[in-house]
């Protein structure tokens, strides 16, 4: 009979931070990009506004980043985080899916 892996070994364990990593992660990043909107006086909308012409001229030489900067500014930014949220633990499951079958 195998040995099966224990502590840093094991495969389940490791998988499991890693999913843990990446949501205390995003939800940090998300709580301080809403903190600072909040001590700024303005919605989130106002802010994303007033940045805009920032990223504008951040991507004017890149127009793929750029269109897609485009496509997604009437998309309300509550719409835009869940969705690069989600992006982002679909990658990390792929990544994951993928060490776990080899």
């Amino acid at each position: 009979m195998a040995e099966q892996p224990t502590g840093g070994d094991c495969p389940g364990r490791q998988a499991a931070g890693t999913l843990t990593a990446y949501a205390i992660g995003i939800a940090t990043f998300e709580a301080a990009c809403l903190s600072a909107i909040a001590r700024s006086g303005r919605t989130e909308q106002e802010w994303v506004a007033d940045l805009r012409p920032t990223f504008d001229e951040a991507w004017r030489d890149h127009p793929r980043l750029r269109d897609g900067n485009s496509a997604q500014q009437e998309v309300p930014p509550q719409q835009i985080r869940d969705d690069a949220c989600s992006y982002g633990l679909d990658r990390v499951l792929d990544g994951l899916a993928a060490r776990l079958d080899a």
